[in-house]
């Protein structure tokens, strides 16, 4: 992104730790105005470094940092920013109603004001039976929960949020997820919300930006990121289940192309891609996911090619069962009835669409082809 009039984030940041280690790396991340902008990665991935740069905790040496599209150096307290912690540390000995209204009386908000705004939110975050609580009293989600209300009631210049469902079930994750998404667009100002759930960062993200070892690999809407993921690492870490990968060969004939595995099974022919043209007798990587790969028994397709292998694990998510199948040195996830009868250890034929997989270098892990809508 080259704009970055009103835009709130780290701009070719580079933070180093003082032992030396390279948190973050020449990152850009930048939520447009009225954006929530999810920032989602592995732990140590740099995903809370990067919070903690925006918000001034953590010192960049190098690149910039953005609150509303202006460069700041400033201390914390006065980047005019509303930030929620993974672990929410209340005032104890105050109630519910004090602790959401904190930041409102210390930026002298009229009481009638910050009352209306408190009350407010409290109503839509379902925690109006507990303003009167002391905070020391109340559960961690409850307490989590004031927390995020705490940043809410706010008119910051930015929102920023440093996993703040993570004590909740799933049920009120899902529904904290809209009220945070509601509010995000009614005040209209950029929000940069880090999480290493994925769930949590598709469903309530306008954009997601995907980070590994300190590095920005994508950022795309969530759609984007499950049909054209820049590369394996964003293949494998985005979707229900783990991406299945075959390693095949390139081979092609009048014009035609398709994937050989090993020396007996040739999967699938099709035109040559423009974008594999240049791979043909060469080595590749299929992704394929689960969706692609059926119980050969329910699907006669002529053209879908059949593999078989052992079960290796079986994840069962109601309606449907992934069933992971070694083939070989290979691995394919397969999407199977809920009722399937497959068990662990044994032999099972799948059906793979090859024509529906996504292309990938072996060795740089990136990104060749994907399939077409």
């Amino acid at each position: 992104m080259t704009d970055v009039d009103g835009c709130t984030g780290l701009d070719l940041a580079t933070v180093i730790h003082r032992d030396g280690t390279v948190a973050l790396r020449e990152v850009t991340l930048l939520a447009r105005p009225g954006e929530l902008l999810a920032v989602l990665g592995p732990s140590g991935s740099g995903k809370s470094t990067a919070l903690r740069a925006i918000a001034g905790l953590a010192k960049t040496t190098a690149g910039r940092v953005l609150i509303a599209g202006q460069p700041t150096t400033s201390e914390p307290s006065r980047r005019d920013i509303a930030m929620v912690f993974e672990n929410t540390h209340l005032v104890p000995f105050l109630d519910v109603a004090r602790n959401m209204g904190f930041g409102l009386e210390a930026r002298h908000v009229p009481k009638d004001q910050a009352k209306a705004r408190v009350d407010h939110q409290a109503h839509r975050l379902k925690l109006t039976r507990l303003l009167s609580r002391k905070a020391g009293t109340i559960s961690a989600g409850e307490n989590g929960q004031v927390g995020i209300g705490r940043a809410l009631v706010r008119r910051p210049r930015a929102f920023l949020l440093d996993e703040p469902l993570a004590h909740l079930d799933a049920q009120e994750r899902a529904r904290m997820r809209r009220v945070i998404s509601e509010t995000v667009k009614q005040v209209g100002v950029s929000t940069v919300y880090v999480t290493h759930d994925q769930a949590d960062a598709l469903a309530i993200g306008d954009r997601v930006a995907v980070l590994n070892e300190g590095r920005v690999v994508q950022v795309a809407t969530a759609r984007e990121l499950y049909d054209e993921p820049t590369d394996l690492f964003v293949a494998d870490f985005i979707g229900p289940v783990r991406i299945g990968q075959l390693r095949a060969r390139l081979v092609a004939s009048a014009g035609m192309a398709g994937y050989q595995v090993g020396r007996r099974t040739l999967l699938t022919w099709a035109p040559v891609p423009p974008a594999l043209g240049g791979h043909i007798g060469r080595e590749v990587v299929l992704g394929l996911r689960p969706e692609d790969v059926r119980d050969a028994a329910a699907h006669l397709d002529p053209d879908l090619a059949r593999l078989s292998g052992t079960v290796r694990s079986i994840e069962r998510n109601g309606r449907d069962t992934y069933v992971t199948v070694q083939i070989d040195a290979h691995r394919l996830v397969a999407r199977m009835p809920g009722r399937t009868g497959a068990r662990i250890g044994d032999m099972v034929t799948v059906a793979v669409d090859a024509a529906r997989a996504h292309v990938f270098d072996p060795e740089t892990g990136r990104a060749l082809a994907h399939p077409g809508p």
